[in-house]
């Protein structure tokens, strides 16, 4: 079944400095990554949300630990919740 990662961060600094590391330096290593869907992230004030979406649990769950390792070396952020679930996608664009 798909799965889906999402986590919180919490940030400081500049958000588009943020999202332009990650289009440069994760989203490569995801789409080499076993099982990858889709990446995407979501600013709310002081918080960074990471999506993404993959082909099963452990590919899914493969992926947090690489990603969590890429973060700690590469961003200034911290965890505020983290969860890996099953997904469905409910609206295509067209």
């Amino acid at each position: 079944m798909p799965s889906g990662r999402c986590v919180i961060y919490s940030f400081d600094g500049d958000a588009e400095e943020i999202i332009g590391k990650a289009r440069t330096g994760i989203l490569p290593i995801f789409k080499k990554q076993p099982g990858f869907v889709a990446y995407g992230v979501m600013v709310r004030r002081d918080q960074l949300i990471s999506i993404s979406a993959w082909n099963s649990e452990d590919d899914a769950k493969a992926a947090d630990e690489v990603a969590r390792q890429w973060v700690s070396e590469n961003l200034e952020m911290n965890v505020v919740n983290s969860f890996i679930g099953d997904y469905e996608w409910l609206v295509f664009a067209e």
